[in-house]
């Protein structure tokens, strides 16, 4: 039986900075499947590797990163509060993450947030950056993003994040455009279980951290976690397996 596959939710997360390249480079060094990476877009358009729309948060600076400029983002340095102005990170843009999974033979989850949703056009641009990355599929929580991927790339493995509210629960069947649903384990519970297994469609669970019950001898349905600790899960799928 095939187990379920890894992202490592912006990347490493548990021990690195998020989105940072620090955390990709240690997903890979814990043997992650793959990256779960968050994209926004600068005022100027380029692809950026961040969650949050407003880079307080992350930077320490009150403003959008839709109002930026790259040439003013790659001056950003994100980190813990009171170190990132020396051992800041800079912000990646989506073609470096995208050339690093190429190199590192790493899959690739694109989780496509609210600027490029203010932008649906950019989907065209972000597919042709990540088309040398071999495994790669791309989700949101905006569904009307799910449908622009496939018009655009029919082939392009698509998942939709979904959340007790706001989803047609009654009629999963309809998110045509989606292969996929991603959800939070905390919805690993009835009746959702039953509805979006009826679908037939990939199942991912994100918010695991290794120390559920479930991970060593994972539902069936399961195709993959989306974790801030891949060490910690691979772990408990070789114990299992062993």
């Amino acid at each position: 039986m095939n187990r379920p596959t890894i992202f490592a939710h912006r990347g490493a997360s548990g021990k690195c900075f998020e989105n940072s390249m620090k955390s990709f480079l240690e997903a890979y060094k814990q043997k992650a499947d793959g990256l779960e990476i968050d994209v926004q877009l600068t005022e100027d358009g380029v692809p950026m590797v961040i969650h949050d729309s407003n880079i307080f948060r992350l930077a320490g600076i009150k403003k959008e990163i839709s109002s930026m400029t790259y040439a003013e983002v790659k001056k950003i340095r994100i980190g813990r509060k009171y170190i990132r102005g020396l051992f800041g990170h800079h912000i990646p843009t989506l073609h470096e993450v995208a050339n690093f999974c190429s190199t590192h033979k790493m899959g690739l989850n694109i989780e496509l947030k609210e600027t490029v949703l203010e932008r649906p056009d950019s989907v065209a641009q972000i597919i042709a950056i990540t088309s040398g990355v071999d495994r790669i599929h791309i989700s949101s929580f905006h569904y009307p993003l799910i449908a622009k991927v496939k018009e655009i790339s029919p082939n392009m493995e698509t998942a939709f994040l979904v959340r007790k509210k706001g989803v047609d629960w009654e009629n999963l069947n309809e998110y045509r455009s989606a292969d996929g649903f991603h959800l939070h384990k905390r919805l690993l519970t009835e009746p959702y279980v039953s509805k979006i297994v009826s679908t037939g469609k990939k199942i991912r669970v994100y918010g695991v951290t290794g120390k559920e019950n479930f991970i060593s001898n994972p539902p069936t349905y399961i195709d993959g976690w989306i974790t801030d600790y891949p060490g910690v899960l691979l772990k408990r799928k070789k114990d299992f397996d062993e």
